[in-house]
């Protein structure tokens, strides 16, 4: 078993990488979350509009966007004329 001072060294360097974490991942996007909400303060919307900002900015900024203005119907064409 380990020593009660190796113990406390490891929840040390544990809680110091956590932290880090925390810093280097929440960082951004408190400023990304901030900007959004200035920017929907300034255009005054809707508390719906602002969600659905907040949500939209940070589908993009982590490439989880879904252009949804393609529909996608022409694909399945110049699918079946590229297998001929």
């Amino acid at each position: 078993m380990a020593s009660p001072t190796a113990r406390v060294t490891f929840r040390i360097v544990l809680a110091i990488i956590a932290i880090l974490l925390v810093f280097y991942a929440g960082r951004p996007l408190y400023w990304k979350i901030s900007a959004t909400i200035h920017d929907i303060r300034q255009n005054k919307q809707t508390v719906r509009g602002g969600i659905s900002q907040i949500v939209y900015e940070a589908q993009k900024s982590v490439g989880w966007f879904h252009d949804e203005s393609h529909s996608g119907l022409g694909d399945g064409r110049k699918a079946a004329a590229v297998a001929r």
